[in-house]
C-alpha cells in the first residue's frame, strides 16, 4: 500500500488541534491588546475573544458530533463546556463578582459529574470508533487497486471452517476488547464496526459496515458508503472488502490458537 493512502481525519483529532491553536491565540491576542493600551485605549490584556472562541467550538463540536453519531452525550457536555468558556473570563480575570465565581465553579462540578455518570458511554463510542478506523487501515495495507468505487452489495468472501462455540468465543472477545460490536441473530453473528456513526446505541447491525459469519462458516462483508468515502484514495471496494475478510480470517486463527494478545497488538500497528 502507497504511504499516502490514509484515513480521512478523525473528528476527535480537531479538539487538540484547536485548543494548542487558542493558545496561540491568546497570545496574539494579549499582544494587540497591549499595544492598543500603549496607544491610549482602555482595553484589558485578559484574551476575552480567544476565550469565547474556544467555547462556540466546542458547542459546534458537540453539535456536530451529535449529528455525526447521534448520540446525546456530546451536545450536552459541548454546551456545557462552552458556557464553562464563556464564564471563565468573568470568573477569573473579574473582580467583586462572587456571582460569577461562584456560577464557574457550579458549571465546573456539573461538568465533571456528567462525564463521570457518562464515563462508560464516551469511553466505548472513543474505543469503538478508534478500532473501527483501525480495521479499515488494517484493510488498506492488502489492497493494490485504486480504481472502482462504492457498491451496496455484500460481498461473499468464500466459508470458514469453524465451530459455533469457537465463533460465540471469538464474538464475544471482539466485543469485550471494543474491536467490533457484535449482533447474534437467528444462525448468524454480525461483526459490526464504523467511522461515522455510533455503535454504543445501534439497534441494527445493517446500518454500518459489518461482517456476517454463520455457524456454517459462510462469511459475508458489507462496508458502508460513509466508511468507504473516508479513504483519501479510492480502492477497489471488492479488494477492501476481501481484504477486511482476510483480517477477520486471520484474528479468528489467533483466536483459536489462544494468541488473542497478537489482535489487539496488530490494531494498534495499524497505520
Amino acid at each position: 500500500m502507497s504511504s499516502h493512502s490514509k484515513l480521512r481525519w478523525s473528528t476527535g483529532l480537531y479538539y487538540p488541534v484547536v485548543i494548542f491553536s487558542s493558545y496561540i491565540l491568546a497570545i496574539i491576542e494579549i499582544v494587540i491588546r497591549k499595544a492598543l493600551t500603549g496607544d491610549g485605549y482602555p482595553v484589558s490584556h485578559f484574551p476575552y475573544f480567544t476565550y469565547f472562541f474556544v467555547g462556540l467550538f466546542f458547542i459546534g463540536m458537540g453539535i456536530y458530533q451529535w449529528y455525526r453519531y447521534r448520540v446525546w452525550i456530546y451536545p450536552v457536555l459541548g454546551i456545557v463546556l462552552g458556557i464553562f468558556c464563556f464564564q471563565a473570563p468573568f470568573a477569573i480575570h473579574g473582580s467583586g463578582y462572587s456571582i460569577f465565581k461562584a456560577g464557574y465553579f457550579i458549571t465546573f462540578l456539573i461538568m465533571v459529574l456528567f462525564i463521570i455518570v457518562n464515563w462508560n458511554s464516551f469511553y466505548s463510542q472513543e474505543r469503538f470508533e478508534v478500532n473501527s478506523r483501525r480495521l479499515f487501515r488494517l484493510a488498506a495495507e492488502l489492497i493494490r487497486d485504486t480504481s472502482g468505487g462504492f457498491t451496496e452489495r455484500p460481498y461473499s468472501a468464500g466459508k470458514l471452517t469453524v465451530s459455533k462455540d469457537e465463533l460465540l468465543g471469538f464474538s464475544r472477545f471482539l466485543n469485550g476488547k471494543y474491536v467490533v460490536r457484535t449482533f447474534h441473530l437467528e444462525d448468524r453473528i454480525y461483526f459490526s464496526f464504523s467511522m461515522n456513526k455510533s455503535l454504543v446505541n445501534l439497534e441494527d447491525p445493517k446500518e454500518v459496515s459489518h461482517i456476517v459469519i454463520d455457524f456454517n462458516g459462510n462469511i459475508s462483508v458489507a462496508v458502508a458508503e460513509k466508511d468507504y468515502r473516508d479513504y483519501v484514495n479510492r480502492f477497489s471496494f471488492d479488494q477492501v472488502c476481501s481484504s477486511m475478510a482476510v483480517i477477520f480470517e486471520r484474528f479468528l486463527g489467533y483466536y483459536r490458537q489462544g494468541l488473542e494478545a497478537r489482535i489487539i497488538t496488530e490494531l494498534k500497528t495499524a497505520r
